[in-house]
């Protein structure tokens, strides 16, 4: 076992001595697959997993990273999400909301910060906290990637929630550093005015959820857009096919197949030493690859691989992609440049603005209308809010 061991790790020494000088043992089999939205219950955890690792929010955060236009697609929503400020009806609300959100940049910075949660989550959490004459009297947005839902009652109820800024490290970690500490999930309760005082309330307040019904998830919402969630992982490995592709100079590639069985490690072993001498110091900047396998014959093969093909087909791979990309938004082309030679005047994209401000952007301004008017009812305030539609003119002026 320690003599396989040995050579395995002196295999991919070699690999990596390869690669830095042009030389790639290539993996055909190798798979990737786009985050998995899931809901796990463990009985050892207080929370519920969102996603198989319990990363599925920073999964979907690392993916609008990687693609220019779900990022883009994403800011454009969230901007029209927050409008272009509030509407009181009522001076008392006005107020109310603006003391109570005064100390994190006031109301209008409280909508950016949920509408970016819902373009990305679908959902977001709001953390109050009361007073003594038991009202609310502070209102905190409560990043939607740092909490987790803990588990039902047998009313079919959730009665606390777990933050902490960390969960790589929180979700499976039984003892903690010092230095780890504050990574420590932290419970903080649902909302329910039954509990305002008790110790819990008073130390971390309570947390207002705000979500979309999801079929299917009984604790966390899915994305939009999650049906294009394996063209967006597409997107980006194309960007990145592109980006090697300039990192290696743009040079032409050789495909090396040895007709020849390889399955041996020794003979592998002796094989990728042998090419690691002769192409020592080497500044060739393109790429072999090499492969191998029995034939008829026994000499090598040495083909040149046609790059132009690859780009080719990645060029209508990657067109084909930002539609199911844009689709999966509800987002219209126009929009988002996808229309270009259809000669769209700014008629044209201020209707397709309209029609997605219908359809999208105004039910989840009522989300957060709904959410907000509630905490004044809860506050005896009859008053309330709205938020004013972004125009078309301002979002294409930000765009520019």
């Amino acid at each position: 076992m320690g003599k396989s061991k040995k050579k395995s790790t002196e295999l991919k020494k070699i690999k990596k001595d390869l690669s830095k000088k042009g030389i790639e043992i290539i993996n055909f089999t190798r798979e990737s697959q786009a985050p998995i939205v899931s809901e796990r219950i463990q009985k050892q955890k207080p929370f519920v997993f969102y996603g198989l690792d319990n990363l599925y929010p920073n999964d979907l955060i690392r993916m609008a990273d990687n693609s220019a236009l779900h990022s883009a697609i994403l800011d454009t929503k969230a901007k029209m999400i927050a409008g272009d400020g509030i509407i009181y009806e009522g001076t008392e609300g006005e107020k109310f909301l603006e003391e109570a959100t005064a100390k994190w940049g006031g109301l209008n910075k409280l909508i950016e910060r949920i509408s970016v949660d819902i373009a990305y989550f679908n959902s977001f959490y709001l953390n109050v906290q009361f007073n003594m004459g038991k009202e609310i009297d502070t209102i905190k947005h409560m990043d939607f990637s740092f909490i987790r839902s803990g588990k039902m009652d047998s009313r079919g109820e959730v009665s606390e929630y777990w933050m902490s800024t960390r969960w790589d490290i929180a979700t499976n970690k039984r003892v903690y550093t010092a230095e780890e500490e504050i990574y420590r999930p932290k419970e903080i309760l649902g909302f329910d005015p039954k509990k305002m005082t008790d110790k819990a309330s008073k130390r971390q307040g309570q947390l207002i959820v705000a979500k979309k019904y999801s079929p299917s998830t009984l604790y966390y919402s899915k994305p939009t857009y999650i049906g294009a969630t394996n063209q967006i992982e597409i997107a980006a490995k194309i960007a990145n096919f592109h980006k090697n592709q300039l990192d290696n100079g743009m040079t032409g590639n050789l495909h090396l197949h040895l007709r020849q069985d390889l399955s041996n490690e020794e003979k592998r072993i002796k094989l990728l030493k042998d090419l690691n001498e002769q192409y020592a110091g080497s500044n060739n900047a393109g790429r072999i690859f090499l492969t191998w396998g029995v034939g008829d014959a026994n000499e090598p093969a040495v083909n040149p691989i046609n790059t132009s093909d690859v780009h080719n087909a990645l060029s209508d791979l990657n067109t084909r992609t930002n539609e199911d990309i844009a689709l999966a938004h509800q987002m219209p082309r126009s929009i988002i440049g996808l229309d270009q030679n259809t000669g769209l005047g700014g008629l044209e994209i201020a209707n397709a603005l309209d029609m997605f401000q219908t359809i999208y952007v105004g039910p989840q301004q009522q989300l957060i209308e709904d959410t907000i008017n509630e905490i004044l009812r809860f506050n005896n305030i009859n008053d309330s809010i709205k938020i004013e539609r972004l125009r078309p003119s301002k979002l294409m002026l930000d765009e520019e």
